[in-house]
């Protein structure tokens, strides 16, 4: 039985409007500050949070990547303790996009912010979006953009290994949509999603990593590079008529922009 949500350990979810995106380009803004945490500097107890000296998005050249790249992204699964309904059930969007830019902004991240900035984010969806649910790449980025200030990200259609890997290989945190049934993800359980979201931190050889936070175990966890790469699809409403309907979605990831 298949899910038509974001994650799954138990049981189902997802769905949304798909944005079209012109095939073959690159979408995006470079430039400003974000505003949903410190702008510059600011004091947390004893800690001084300073958002880093970002490198420019763009990916390593093909013929200079490493052969091997961890982005060191925070990770708590989507359900952070453990209630595994909704609205966490639905949330692997908000969840992957808030572990890459926390990552990205150098903002501290325990369990507690990160329950309530899902759960803030949720309620912001809700009025600006009329949902919360099924959140294509498009409209993830403009969550970071309207919602977070987050202005550094593209959109990439039809990335190549290679892209994905120089733009991990340069700093850059990578959130990535999913025929979730195509991710062959034993903690998933039973049910597979249908749709579902998460962040993409590093690669070997013949792996991609990732934080699945459909998962509590979801943290470095693997995926083949070929396996990966044929489940990437963005959200397409014929998902929520048929099986493998979200097949007819596009291939496009988000690039939040970031350092090493």
């Amino acid at each position: 039985m298949l899910s038509s949500g974001c994650f799954e350990q138990r049981e189902n979810t997802q769905v949304s409007l798909l944005s079209s995106v012109e095939e073959g380009t690159v979408l995006g803004v470079l430039g400003a500050a974000s505003l949903y945490g410190a702008p510059e500097s600011e004091k947390t107890g004893e800690t001084e949070i300073v958002p880093p000296t970002t490198a420019p998005l763009i990916p390593v050249d093909p013929t200079d990547l490493p052969d091997e790249t961890l982005l060191s992204v925070p990770f708590y699964a989507q359900a952070p303790f453990g209630d595994w309904v909704a609205p966490y059930l639905h949330t692997c969007e908000e969840a992957s996009l808030l572990l890459a830019y926390h990552y990205v902004t150098e903002q501290a991240l325990t369990v507690y912010s990160f329950d309530e900035a899902l759960l803030a984010m949720v309620n912001w969806e809700n009025d600006y979006f009329g949902d919360y649910q099924h959140t294509s790449i498009e409209e993830t980025a403009d969550i970071l953009e309207n919602y977070l200030g987050f202005e550094d990200f593209l959109i990439v259609d039809n990335p190549t290994v290679e892209d994905l890997k120089g733009y991990l290989a340069a700093g850059h945190p990578i959130v990535a949509p999913f025929a979730g049934q195509y991710l062959p993800n034993p903690y998933f359980g039973k049910v597979s999603p249908v749709y579902h979201m998460l962040t993409i931190t590093g690669y070997n050889d013949w792996e991609f990593i990732t934080n699945d936070v459909g998962t509590k175990n979801g943290e470095a966890f693997v995926y083949d590079i070929d396996v990966l790469m044929d489940a990437l699809h963005d959200w397409h409403p014929d998902a929520d008529l048929y099986d493998d309907g979200i097949l007819n979605g596009g291939k496009r990831v988000l690039v939040l922009q970031g350092d090493l």
